[in-house]
């Protein structure tokens, strides 16, 4: 458990750090533009990987029943959620609209996951990510940060949407290999 937890606070807390204006000012003093991205991915990386890992070893404690409902519209809830992600970084009117469409879909992700299990270390790796992603929503909504402007491109929209539902296509079909847990 504590690779997890380990794990989800390097991941989550290089994602908050943003927040912090003067602490991301000095870093970028410090690192140059090109050293903070670098250690951000560096981190960001490390902490997927402790994450994984400890998600992996943790455990089998159950502490509720999943939610048959949840896990019935968790492969249409993925798809959506792959396709904001995929449009996140299209200038398209999806993201305009959306606003955050990548934390939208990270926060879909994580919400019906953290339904469809009862495990406790699904409810630490879903909920720790479904509560980040609503923070970082609400955080970049005071700084005044979104994406999107202008009236965006309805094609764009469409190659976002294609690759995102191939991309959820692929991870549907090896989530058995890549995760060791069928997703239906």
């Amino acid at each position: 458990m504590a690779l997890l937890i380990g794990g989800l606070i390097l991941f989550i807390g290089i994602h908050v750090l943003p927040t912090f204006a003067g602490l991301r000012g000095v870093l970028i003093a410090g690192l140059g533009e090109k050293g903070y991205k670098i250690l951000f991915s560096v981190v960001s990386v490390a902490g997927l990987i402790l994450t994984g890992a400890g998600y992996g070893q943790a455990p089998q404690q159950q502490i509720f029943e999943p939610s048959q409902t949840g896990r019935i519209f968790l492969p249409a809830a993925m798809a959506v959620a792959f396709v904001l992600v995929a449009v996140a970084n299209i200038p398209g009117r999806i993201r305009r609209v959306v606003r955050h469409p990548m934390l939208a879909g990270i926060l879909i992700w994580a919400v019906f996951h953290l339904l469809a299990n009862g495990d406790l270390a699904s409810n630490i790796l879903f909920g720790s990510f479904a509560l980040w992603a609503v923070f970082a929503i609400l955080s970049a909504e005071y700084r005044g940060k979104r994406l999107g402007s202008g009236q965006g491109s309805l094609k764009l929209d469409l190659v976002g949407a294609v690759v995102g539902l191939l991309v959820y296509a692929v991870v549907f079909y090896f989530h058995a290999d890549l995760f060791g847990v069928s997703p239906v």
